[in-house]
C-alpha cells in the first residue's frame, strides 16, 4: 500500500509539472509584440552635438542643459556620442543612414538633435527625436522667433522643448517587471500618478507619418489590459493586473498609458428626451452658423514653386561711337515690357528658375543721311538658373539669402538702315546671382529685397560686325517689394537697372566701323505672384 501511494504521488507531481510547463508555453505563445512596438522601445539615448549660427554662443550651454536633463531622466539612460562619427547634424532629417550609424555606434535606440538659429526676428530652437532602426525622425519641437537673448533663458526654453517632446511620445512608461499579477512601472507621483490610479497597457501597432517630413502624425494602438496601482513612489509605481486580453500578454517592456479620456459637454436634449447630436437642429442654429454657412478648411502653404507675371515700362538708350560719323544715339522713354518668371522648389534649399521677357518699341535714326528715319526695335531675354536658399530662420517664407548660377541670353534686334546706324546684338553668358529677401515687420505682410547679377566673360554676336573683336560687360541689379494678399498670392513691384557695353577693335562688316556701343535700360514693373 505504501509503495502504491508513493507511485501515485510521483505520477501526480510529474503531471502537475508537465501541465505547468504547458501552461507557461501557452502564455509565451499568446504573448505578441509588433515590430513597430519594439522599434519604439527606448532604453538609452544619444545626444548629437548642438549646432548654431553664432559660433557656439548658444549651442554649448544648450547642449549642457540637454545633457543635464537626460542625465536626470529616470526612464532613459544617456549614451556617449561616438567621437569617430562625422556627420552634418543639420541634414539628419534627409539622411537616415547617418542616424543609423550614430545609433549603431552608440548602441542606443534613440538620438536627440538640437539646432539654434539667430535671425533678425529672434532666436529659433529646434529639437528632433530620431527613433527606430530606419533612422527616421519621430517627433520635433520648435520655438520660433524668441525675443530673449540671455543664455539662462535659452537654456530654460530648451528644457521646456524637451519636456514637450517627451510628453508627445505615444506612451508614458513601460512595465519593468511582472510576478504573477503584480507589476512594476517606471512612472510615479512625479508624473501625477496616485495610489488607486488605473493605467492602460497598450501595444503600438502602427505609426502614421507625414508623407514628406516623415514625422509621426498619429499612432494606432491596441489595448492589452489595465493595471491598478497600490503603491506610488516619485519615479516608480507598483500595481496589479486587473484585466488583460490573454494570460501573460502584459509583459516586461509593454507600453503604459494613463487613462486619458475625451470629455464632452452636457448634451442638449429636447423636451421628449432626444439628444441633439447635430448643432444644425438646435434652436440657436442661426446664431451659431450665421448666413450661408460653409465648412472651414485650413489653407495648405505653397510647397512646389511660384510663377510671376509682370508688366511695365522701360527707359531705353543706345549710344554708338563710329570712327567716321562720330557719336550717334537713339532712345525710347516708354518702352513696354512683359516678364514671366518662375521657380520650382526641389526642396527647401534647392530650386530651378526660368525667365522670359519681351519689349517692343521704336526710336529715331540719328545717323546723318541714313534711312529710314525711325527704326523699330525689340528686346528679348530668356534664362535658366539653378540656385540655393540660405534660410536665416526655420520659416521658408522668412528672411533668406539666395545664390544662383545659370545662362542668360539678351537680344537687341533693330531694323536695317542704309548706311548702317545700329546693328542687331545678342549678348549671352553665364550669370552668377546674389539675392536677398527680408520681411519689413511682423505686423505688415511686406517683404523687401534685391538682386545683383555678375556675368562671367559675356559673349556678343551681331548681324553686321562692328569690329574684329569685342570686349563686353554687363551690369544688372534690381530692387523689389512684395505685398502678401493671400497665402498663395502676392503683389510685386520691381525696379530693374541694366547696362550692356562693348568696346571694339579692328574693322568689321560695317562701312563705318564702331569703336564702342552701349545699351542702358531702366525698367519699372508691377505684377502678381502665384505660389503653388
Amino acid at each position: 500500500m505504501k509503495s502504491f501511494l508513493l507511485s501515485f504521488l510521483f505520477v501526480a507531481s510529474c503531471f502537475i509539472s508537465i501541465s505547468s510547463t504547458a501552461f507557461g508555453q501557452t502564455i509565451a505563445q499568446n504573448t505578441y509584440v509588433s515590430t513597430v512596438d519594439q522599434d519604439l522601445a527606448i532604453k538609452s539615448i544619444v545626444l548629437v552635438p548642438t549646432t548654431d549660427n553664432v559660433g557656439g554662443i548658444y549651442s554649448r550651454p544648450v547642449e549642457e542643459e540637454l545633457r543635464k536633463v537626460l542625465n536626470e531622466d529616470k526612464q532613459w539612460s544617456l549614451a556617449n556620442y561616438p567621437s569617430d562619427i562625422k556627420v552634418n547634424s543639420a541634414l539628419l532629417d534627409e539622411r537616415p543612414q547617418d542616424v543609423q550609424k550614430i545609433l549603431e555606434a552608440s548602441k542606443s535606440e534613440a538620438a536627440l538633435t538640437s539646432k539654434i538659429i539667430r535671425g533678425p526676428r529672434g532666436i529659433s530652437i529646434t529639437l528632433t527625436l530620431f527613433v527606430g532602426r530606419e533612422g527616421l525622425p519621430l517627433l520635433q519641437e520648435s520655438l520660433n522667433d524668441y525675443k530673449g537673448f540671455e543664455t539662462a533663458e535659452i537654456r530654460n526654453e530648451a528644457r521646456k522643448l524637451f519636456e514637450n517632446l517627451k510628453y508627445r511620445m505615444p506612451f508614458r512608461s513601460t512595465i519593468l517587471s511582472r510576478r504573477g499579477q503584480q507589476v512594476t512601472l517606471n512612472l510615479g507621483s512625479a508624473y501625477g500618478l496616485k495610489p488607486e490610479s488605473r493605467v492602460s497597457v497598450v501595444q503600438i501597432i502602427k505609426v502614421n507619418r507625414h508623407p514628406k517630413l516623415k514625422f509621426m502624425v498619429s499612432t494606432e494602438k491596441e489595448v492589452l489590459g489595465r493595471v491598478k496601482l497600490f503603491k506610488v513612489e516619485p519615479y516608480l509605481s507598483f500595481g496589479y493586473v486587473e484585466m488583460e486580453k490573454e494570460p501573460g500578454v502584459i509583459a516586461v517592456g509593454s507600453k503604459v498609458m494613463p487613462d486619458e479620456f475625451v470629455k464632452y459637454s452636457v448634451p442638449v436634449t429636447t423636451p421628449s428626451g432626444k439628444v441633439l447630436q447635430d448643432i444644425s437642429t438646435r434652436p440657436d442654429k442661426e446664431v451659431a452658423f450665421g448666413e450661408d454657412p460653409q465648412e472651414w478648411l485650413p489653407t495648405m502653404p505653397p510647397q512646389f514653386g511660384k510663377i510671376e507675371l509682370m508688366a511695365g515700362f522701360s527707359s531705353y538708350t543706345q549710344n554708338v561711337n563710329l570712327q567716321t560719323a562720330g557719336s550717334i544715339s537713339g532712345s525710347s522713354s516708354l518702352a513696354p515690357n512683359i516678364l514671366v518668371r518662375g521657380e520650382i522648389w526641389l526642396n527647401p534649399q534647392w530650386y530651378v528658375g526660368v525667365l522670359l521677357r519681351q519689349s517692343v518699341f521704336s526710336m529715331d535714326n540719328d545717323l546723318a543721311g541714313s534711312s529710314p528715319g525711325s527704326l523699330n526695335m525689340s528686346m528679348g531675354q530668356y534664362g535658366v538658373n539653378f540656385g540655393y536658399n540660405f534660410l536665416l530662420t526655420n520659416d521658408f517664407f522668412g528672411p533668406k539669402l539666395q545664390i544662383a548660377g545659370g545662362y542668360t541670353n539678351t537680344n537687341f534686334s533693330v531694323d536695317d538702315s542704309t548706311p548702317t546706324a545700329y546693328t542687331t546684338m545678342k549678348y549671352g553668358g553665364f550669370a552668377l546671382s546674389v539675392a536677398g529677401q527680408f520681411p519689413l515687420s511682423e505686423e505688415l505682410p511686406v517683404d523687401i529685397g534685391g538682386k545683383l547679377d555678375f556675368y562671367l566673360n559675356p559673349s556678343l554676336s551681331e548681324n553686321k560686325t562692328s569690329g574684329a573683336s569685342s570686349d563686353n560687360k554687363i551690369n544688372s541689379f534690381s530692387f523689389f517689394v512684395d505685398y502678401k494678399l493671400k497665402t498663395r498670392f502676392k503683389i510685386r513691384g520691381e525696379l530693374l537697372l541694366e547696362n550692356y557695353t562693348s568696346d571694339f577693335s579692328g574693322t568689321g562688316q560695317r562701312t563705318d566701323p564702331a569703336t564702342s556701343t552701349s545699351h542702358k535700360m531702366t525698367t519699372l514693373m508691377g505684377g502678381v505672384q502665384y505660389l503653388f
